[in-house]
């Protein structure tokens, strides 16, 4: 700003801090929600705040992929380095095309996890590499936790969780929220959007990694750490954030 308006930076220091009382933030990134969002998000989100007041003690599993490089994840605003000047290194390399793995992660309001699941590489995950994890990975996970069927498996409506085929099988198989009663376009409502898979790539992430292997070894190592604890404490803020998602009218909470 000094620069734009041609003055000492300390003039715009003291019309800013003194004067103004104002201070200077970073840019926040943030989903985009439409006005049309906006009221499905709203809708939606009455809808599961009731299902939590109705609910009792059931387990609520949430569930998210992934995409994890083999590059060094960098926060630009909070990794710094000390040095007398700039050309004393801080660098940060990026390749062009890193490989990558996708996984699966699962954790459930009781503080319990799944066992990390890494989808094939390059496979794409549409309703058929959805509907065999389901089956023969989440399912019996969930049988042999719950034996009582004592939980509910919340999932949003993107397709490959709402096709008839994953459908058929979760009223058959599972206790598990319709798709189409979660809100959508709602990253901030699921906790290992929100919390996990930032506390993830700040342990397993920190620097590149040689290979595929040593990556995935990395992210289930970081993911055996996770205390029940904070898994409980994340999922726990759920609906705070729902009702917080309602009284916003279905925009921004974050």
């Amino acid at each position: 700003m000094a620069r734009e308006l041609n003055v000492h930076h300390k003039t715009i220091q003291i019309a800013v801090h003194g004067d103004l009382g104002m201070k200077s933030f970073a840019w926040t990134p943030k989903h985009l929600i439409t006005v049309k969002m906006k009221a499905r998000r709203f809708k939606h989100a009455k809808k599961v705040l009731q299902y939590y007041k109705s609910s009792g003690g059931k387990v609520k599993i949430f569930s998210d992929k992934k995409i994890f490089t083999l590059d060094a994840v960098v926060n630009r605003r909070n990794d710094r380095y000390l040095a007398t000047s700039i050309d004393q290194g801080g660098s940060h390399y990026r390749t062009k095309h890193p490989q990558q793995t996708m996984r699966l992660g699962v954790v459930a309001s009781d503080g319990q996890k799944m066992l990390p699941y890494f989808f094939k590489p390059g496979e794409k995950v549409d309703t058929a590499a959805y509907y065999k994890v389901l089956r023969y990975t989440v399912l019996p996970w969930l049988k042999s936790s719950y034996l009582s069927g004592n939980y509910t498996w919340t999932q949003d409506g993107a397709p490959c969780h709402n096709s008839k085929k994953v459908r058929i099988l979760s009223c058959q198989h599972g206790q598990f929220l319709a798709a189409d009663m979660w809100p959508s376009s709602s990253p901030d409502l699921n906790p290992l959007d929100f919390s996990v898979w930032s506390v993830l790539e700040s342990h397993d992430c920190k620097t590149s990694h040689a290979n595929l292997t040593s990556l995935q070894q990395a992210i289930v190592e970081a993911w055996d750490n996770l205390t029940e604890e904070y898994i409980k404490k994340s999922c726990a803020s759920v609906r705070r954030r729902v009702e917080a998602v309602i009284a916003n009218n279905g925009g921004h909470i974050e």
